[in-house]
């Protein structure tokens, strides 16, 4: 790896304002190759000015991993309305990241290269890249008020046939499965006890639970429960695909509620899903996508606005493109993606 692409600066603190108040932008599926669509650029500079956030996350399949200088400077474009504003930012990976020629430990140099980037390639003990978590300090600044906690979700599950040393022949996905039957992998059971020590570690070095939110990039089985239990999870928002989640179950869920910190899980991967609803107590919800260069919907693409508050609280909402930008959020002008029945809500 070049020496162009390594972490040498300071980094930005996170700190909520006196107001006690934290905003989070999360987008994803940009999707990028090097001569990405110009509208997932100004897509973005609709977000960030209207949102206005304190911290940016970028919710994977971000793509043009094709070398380090093609990688560094797409995001260089695609990102300039956020670095133009000095807003931090982070990202996790998604399932395609590593589709190109680059692997995640090589791409991983490249993001943290950004001096706003405040991505950690994480513990190299636990699977994945890009497992770490980010302290949102008190307005004065002397005390970690929330977590957030990022994850890798892998790719798919015959990746699982080499981690575990398994035959060939292995059937991961059964005819009667759990969830919609996807080959998606999910965040590995060694990840769910990494961030179960972490959070109890740093529960002890703070004297309190730290309340916290999640992101990861393929959605846990548990997304599924929402939308086949919409009243009772207080379902909101659009489900025009299968939850392509891992069937495999890490008992990462598990592991959040027994902590009692996570209060929200979010991901990207789903292009045309934007639900979101709440078990247990924890929300799970998606943001959609924002790019333009992959399968989507004109009047799904957007962002999720995630507001924190140092009392522990939050709250979370999803933002559309073609609300703050109308006929040209489109791709194309004469012609709505999607069809007329995509105006119409459909969770089976």
């Amino acid at each position: 790896m070049s020496d162009d692409y390594v972490n040498s600066k300071e980094k930005p603190v996170l700190k909520f304002h006196p107001d006690g108040h934290f905003r989070i932008l999360m987008m994803s599926d940009f999707h990028g190759k090097p001569d990405f669509n110009p509208k997932l650029t100004a897509g973005i500079e609709a977000l960030t000015a209207y949102a206005e956030p304190d911290f940016v996350m970028l919710g994977g399949d971000q793509l043009c991993g094709i070398d380090a200088e093609t990688l560094h400077g797409f995001l260089e474009r695609a990102m300039e309305p956020v670095q133009r504003r000095g807003i931090p930012w982070a990202h996790v990976y998604g399932n395609h990241d590593p589709e190109n020629r680059m692997t995640k430990e090589e791409m991983q140099p490249v993001y943290e290269s950004f001096p706003l980037c405040l991505s950690e390639a994480g513990p190299e003990d636990v699977s994945g890249v890009g497992n770490y978590c980010l302290t949102v300090y008190s307005a004065d600044g002397t005390a970690p008020a929330y977590h957030l906690w990022a994850l890798d979700s892998h790719s798919e599950v015959r990746d699982y046939v080499s981690y575990f040393h398994l035959p060939e022949d292995t059937r991961f996905i059964l005819p009667k499965h759990f969830g919609g039957g996807s080959v998606q992998a999910s965040p590995m059971f060694d990840q769910a006890v990494w961030y179960y020590t972490e959070s109890k570690r740093r529960e002890a070095e703070a004297g309190r639970k730290i309340p916290a939110v999640m992101f990861m990039h393929v959605p846990l089985i548990e997304y599924n429960l929402l939308y086949r239990n919409p009243e009772v999870t207080g379902f909101i928002g659009r489900k025009r695909e299968k939850i392509c989640a891992g069937e495999l179950n890490s008992g990462l869920f598990m592991a959040c509620l027994q902590r009692g910190d996570v209060k929200g899980i979010f991901c990207g991967h789903e292009h045309l899903c934007d639900f979101q609803g709440e078990y247990c107590g924890i929300t799970m919800a998606y943001d959609s996508c924002v790019g333009y260069d992959m399968s989507a919907h004109d009047d799904m693409r957007g962002g999720r606005i995630i507001d924190l508050y140092e009392d522990g609280r939050f709250e979370t909402r999803h933002v559309k493109l073609m609300e703050l930008l109308g006929e040209d959020a489109m791709r194309r002008h004469d012609f709505f993606e999607g069809g007329d029945k995509y105006y119409i809500r459909d969770i089976d």
